[in-house]
């Protein structure tokens, strides 16, 4: 493709944002990073709110940054065209799993528990990744060769995959130093490094993309931006952890990997259950159709950044509080109560405004697919939050092996819905899927922690965010008819008056945690 007036733009805008990140990344390159010391209850309350506030300010722009990067992308390419660059990206999110083998979370506990054992720890999970790597890489290109030979996709799709598998080695040195960050609790400062991977990622996508080489070169800028990144990750910590990580004793490997696979089993479960319906959707249904169901799956993705970024703040502390059930509860309450007053807000506004805000950001050309997709999908979303902060409850108190069965659970009813009502019933069928599927892992959450009496605490937090929806979504039902722009906005400031009256949004609260962070 020649590149136009428009693609000029886009080259121009891409290398400058390329050259801001790459310039950004480099200086968080030379700040050290150390662990904290102070142990005190102050101390750590002041850390939660700076891991918490940080990572969610951060990536309020670092997502913004990255949205209408993506919308630029399927603008581009097209719902067909997102459809290849999914079905390459789902195989990724299971193979991500593997490699990973739950180590991150493993490590972040086992370092926050015994700050003495760094090296140790890193080191033989890195040595435990590296063998993963030798199986997952072609075995993710083998899985895209069968559906090519089948003629479920397409060429494009099977390099992109291609491209996608190389970036799996950097992936997994960023993720084993980004354990030793969260277990240091300096996820404001793994929030910045983020940030500029996402932007590098852009300026790389955008100029790649008005070169001609279309889901491709957004698989190309990643693979970039990961080894980039790895250079602004490690090197605060130390790229001496990099040593003799292939000469771990192999004893020392399978006690890791003995206590690693529950979490990689019901992460990858999870993942599964969550997306398998992309796998499936792919014969059955089209590459067009897999990409109308992944755009509005997008909008889901950003907001469980959120998630993340509170429920990795408190995991840490949770860690430590394990053995003292009161003080666990106190953390998972705390973090429960933001997910869900962010929660009912996004429910409301994109229930409400699926089709204006599909129409507005990403064209007609998705309509109106995307438009029932995310109207259906967003239900899911307070399931998710609940369920990713009782997951981590169950795992910071060493009873990841009960979560495999109710992920297992989950996912066999995943597919097996899907593989009865799709044909008939198509994406929305696959919608409503999911959403069933995190009901069935509540409930298991629910039997697991029955004796910690946390389902109790589920409620409370919830009530007023739900109650403020339900005015917001009357205001916004009525107003529909004018400007969705206007009208959202006077939904989302009923919302937050209605709160704020009701007593579930403290303004002064909210001013002494910004203060302590």
């Amino acid at each position: 493709m020649s590149v136009g007036a428009n693609g000029i733009g886009l080259v121009a805008v891409g290398a400058l944002l390329a050259v801001a990140a790459t310039a950004y990344l480099a200086v968080l390159a030379t700040r050290r990073l150390t662990r904290p010391t102070a142990r005190t209850q102050a101390a750590e309350q002041r850390r939660f709110a700076r891991n918490t506030v940080t990572p969610i300010a951060v990536s309020l722009i670092d997502r913004a940054l990255f949205w209408v990067f993506m919308v630029v992308v399927l603008r581009f390419i097209g719902p067909e065209g997102n459809g290849h660059y999914a079905f390459a990206m789902n195989l990724l999110a299971y193979f991500a799993v593997i490699v990973d083998f739950g180590l991150g979370t493993l490590v972040t506990r086992d370092v926050a528990r015994d700050a003495a054992g760094l090296a140790r720890i890193f080191r033989s999970a890195l040595a435990l990744r590296a063998r993963l790597l030798a199986v997952s890489m072609p075995a993710m290109v083998g899985i895209a060769l069968i559906y090519w030979a089948a003629g479920a996709i397409d060429g494009l799709a099977l390099v992109t995959t291609g491209v996608l598998a190389l970036g799996l080695p950097l992936s997994a040195v960023n993720q084993a130093y980004a354990a030793v960050y969260g277990a240091w609790e300096r996820m404001d400062r793994r929030a910045l490094v983020v940030a500029g991977t996402s932007a590098l990622t852009a300026g790389l996508g955008l100029l790649l993309l008005a070169l001609g080489l279309g889901v491709v070169g957004v698989a190309l800028a990643g693979l970039i931006s990961s080894g980039v990144t790895l250079i602004a990750i490690g090197r605060p910590v130390g790229f001496g952890l990099l040593r003799h990580a292939v000469r771990v004793p192999h004893h020392d490997l399978r006690g890791l990997a003995r206590d690693a696979l529950p979490l990689m089993l019901n992460s990858l479960l999870a993942t599964a259950f969550i997306q398998i319906d992309i796998l499936i959707l792919q014969p059955l249904q089209g590459t067009e159709i897999v990409g109308h169901y992944n755009a509005a799956f997008k909008f889901l993705n950003v907001l469980n950044n959120l998630s993340s970024a509170v429920v990795l703040a408190a995991f840490p502390l949770m860690a430590r509080a394990s053995a003292d059930p009161a003080e666990l509860a106190r953390w998972f309450t705390r973090a429960w109560r933001i997910l869900a007053t962010a929660a009912a807000a996004a429910v409301m506004l994109l229930f409400v405004f699926a089709e204006p805000v599909i129409e507005a950001l990403l064209g007609s050309d998705y309509l109106p697919q995307s438009a029932t997709a995310l109207a259906i999908l967003i239900w899911f979303l307070p399931l998710s939050y609940l369920n990713g902060t009782l997951q981590y409850v169950v795992i910071a108190s060493d009873r990841q092996w009960r979560l495999t069965p109710i992920f297992l659970a989950a996912t066999l009813v995943n597919v097996a819905l899907n593989l009865a009502l799709v044909p008939t019933w198509g994406f929305e069928a696959a919608a409503a899927t999911t959403i069933g599927s995190e009901v069935v892992l509540l409930a298991g959450l629910g039997w697991i922690l029955r004796r910690d009496r946390l389902l109790g605490r589920v409620l409370e937090p919830a009530a007023r965010p739900l109650a403020a929806a339900a005015v917001a979504a009357v205001v916004a039902v009525l107003l529909r008819d004018l400007s969705w722009i206007g009208a959202a906005l006077a939904a989302f400031a009923a919302y937050l008056a209605v709160l704020t009256v009701i007593g579930g949004l403290q303004l002064s609260a909210i001013r002494n945690l910004v203060r302590s962070s």
